[in-house]
């Protein structure tokens, strides 16, 4: 959310317009190629040539002004008058469900710039975090996979930052991006492999203005893009060539619907878990609708649509539905200044009025799920809680508000910055920072079982990480944290975020811990089968698996065609098998295990 020149960043401010509302308004699309193309060397190879970054090398870097400004005419901090300002759904108890023992890894990585803007994901192996405005790749027990290098190195170009890590499951390839000032630029890289250590294919495109905050999803058919902008605002970039080196891989410029917003940053939809969505089926998004903005009457949840053909290079995004939310209160204070620290009168920005990024979308057999977040004021006196939901359709594209609750269980303390996901039995972990009278801004996580009361966070509030001083010098406080499900048995969660160290130095974390379900036998009996395929090397594709019905399975590797190019039984008892494909040529197959009560399948990316 910030320009990253020379150690300094400087944002674009884009003016707000309050307009009409226009239902299901298609805005015309644009289609354009990449500007450059490049495929890197091996990452492993590139850099022993590059030189380390300082973990500490922007920790001067200063923020100097804030992205976009709300017009402040248009808002009224009404609070919530008909509860006397409390949020009606927070939860004021902490859950009693023992959380011990959970944590699987906890480490201290990259500083970064202020704010650093942590981003990262897990794949089978590794964790790959981004800062402002540095990469690095850690095993998953924290050690170094590779030293911290600038993001410039990727794409041999600047490294201005706001950054964002995805590893997309259903072509197990990781995606890092950041924007480019000089041109207005979004410079994307997306791996040719598994391997987050090898080579990596590097696009750029430029837009018409600064394409501010850049938020990504996976989908089955692009990868969307969403900005702080007043237009292409929503963009579709050609996942399919990206995936396979093409370099003619292009992006569909889109625009939503004109109505207000706090700022531009509507939620691109993350798809996550063992099935894909449709190839034909529209991508969502999700915006904050604060009744204290504009005209705006009641608070609810705003839901587009982006449709995109790739036969004919266009798109179009509309709006889709409303979801009236329980009452809430996103207005802290026109000054950015929000949420107290201990020692100090300098406050922290909440980032509030959007939707914390990632906004993961899950599919189950019956039903789909979106999980959201975004930071309240709980009681009208500017102590921040996270509101969180589970959106559910029933296949049939219409949404609804499943559960919904506001994470506060105490009266002091501010929670911050969150990030909420679900696992493959459907339950939910709930990450964010922590700041009280008595606790510098660190880190904590929370969660709940999928049968228990909805709208409750269950499982007692675990410490991630405590702070260790207060921040001076300006209150910008991270734009974003992330949490991501593991590859490997889709019931870990993955977060980072950030941290204060003594003298309120900027510190990221990066914390797992395994899903809530192994804390109790009751929710073994309803495991959900597992199962994933990537590629770990060139000549080998690796599957995994866990919660299989039959004791042996039939494993198939077909081309498109349909072609069988390896078929063998596996003993279901073991945990993994490795497939030789070395005389497979590049492309997209099907991975698929068969038996009496098992059928599944998965697309996978073969690269040579």
């Amino acid at each position: 959310m910030k320009k990253l020149i020379t150690l300094s960043l400087a944002l674009i401010t884009v003016p707000v317009v309050l307009q009409a509302q226009q239902d299901e308004m298609e805005v015309k699309s644009s289609y354009e190629e990449c500007i450059r193309f490049t495929k890197t060397p091996p990452l492993r190879e590139l850099l022993q040539n590059v030189p380390a970054v300082d973990e500490h090398a922007f920790d001067n870097a200063v923020c100097k002004d804030r992205k976009q400004k709300p017009n402040w005419e248009m808002i009224d901090d009404r609070g919530i008058p008909e509860t006397g300002g409390i949020d009606p759904v927070a939860q004021t108890t902490m859950g009693s469900r023992s959380g011990e023992g959970m944590m699987k890894a906890n480490w201290q990585a990259q500083s970064g710039a202020f704010p650093p803007d942590p981003t990262g994901a897990a794949g089978p192996d590794h964790f790959v975090q981004a800062v402002n405005s540095s990469y690095r790749i850690y095993n998953k027990d924290g050690s170094s996979a590779s030293s911290p290098a600038s993001l410039g190195s990727l794409w041999g170009s600047t490294s201005d930052g706001d950054p964002i890590v995805m590893y997309d499951r259903f072509a197990d390839r990781w995606f890092i991006s950041q924007f480019k000032v000089s041109n207005n630029g979004i410079l994307i890289a997306v791996s040719e492999s598994s391997d987050p250590l090898g080579s990596y294919y590097t696009y750029e495109f430029t837009f018409p203005s600064f394409p501010d905050y850049p938020k990504f999803g996976v989908w089955s058919n692009a990868y969307f893009m969403t900005t702080n902008t007043a237009s292409n605002d929503c963009v579709a970039f050609e996942r399919e060539k990206m995936l396979l080196g093409d370099q003619t891989a292009g992006k569909i410029n889109m625009s939503f619907p004109a109505f207000y917003q706090f700022f531009n940053s509507v939620a691109p939809a993350y798809a996550e878990g063992p099935t894909e969505p449709d190839a034909d089926e529209p991508c969502y998004f999700f915006a904050v609708q604060d009744n204290s903005w504009g005209s705006i009457t009641a608070d609810h949840i705003k839901i587009l649509k982006a449709t995109v053909n790739w036969d004919t290079n266009t798109g179009s995004v509309v709006n889709y539905d409303t979801l009236h939310t329980a009452a809430f209160n996103s207005v802290f204070t026109s000054s950015w200044d929000d949420i107290a620290q201990p020692g100090t009168s300098q406050k922290i920005d909440a980032v509030t009025g959007i939707f914390m990024y990632r906004a993961q979308y899950r599919r189950f057999p019956d039903y789909n799920v979106v999980m959201l977040c975004h930071t309240v004021d709980v009681d009208n006196t500017n102590r921040a809680g996270v509101r969180w939901y589970e959106l559910r359709d029933n296949n049939d594209g219409v949404w609804y508000i499943y559960q919904q609750g506001t994470y506060s269980p105490d009266s002091d303390n501010s929670r911050w910055m969150g990030n909420v996901a679900m696992d493959a039995q459907g339950n939910i972990a709930l990450a964010y920072s922590f700041c009280g009278p008595g606790d510098y801004p660190g880190i904590r996580y929370t969660g709940r079982f999928k049968n228990d009361p909805l709208g409750q966070m269950t499982v007692q509030e675990q410490i991630g990480v405590e702070g260790t001083g207060s921040q001076t010098g300006g209150n910008r406080y991270g734009d974003y944290a992330q949490m991501t499900m593991d590859p490997s048995d889709d019931m870990t969660f993955w977060y980072t975020g950030e941290y204060l160290g003594t003298s309120g130095t900027r510190r990221t974390r990066v914390i797992s811990f395994s899903s809530w379900h192994l804390a109790g036998t009751e929710e073994l009996e309803t495991s959900t089968p597992f199962f994933n395929a990537y590629q770990p090397n060139a000549e080998t594709v690796r599957i995994i698996w866990h919660s299989l019905k039959d004791e042996k399975v039939s494993a198939t590797v077909l081309d498109m065609n349909g072609k069988i190019v390896h078929s063998s039984e596996v003993n279901t008892q073991e945990t993994q098998a490795d497939f030789d494909v070395s005389s497979v040529a590049s492309g997209i197959y099907v991975v698929t295990l068969s038996g009496a009560q098992t059928n599944l399948s998965q697309k996978i990316y073969i690269s040579k």
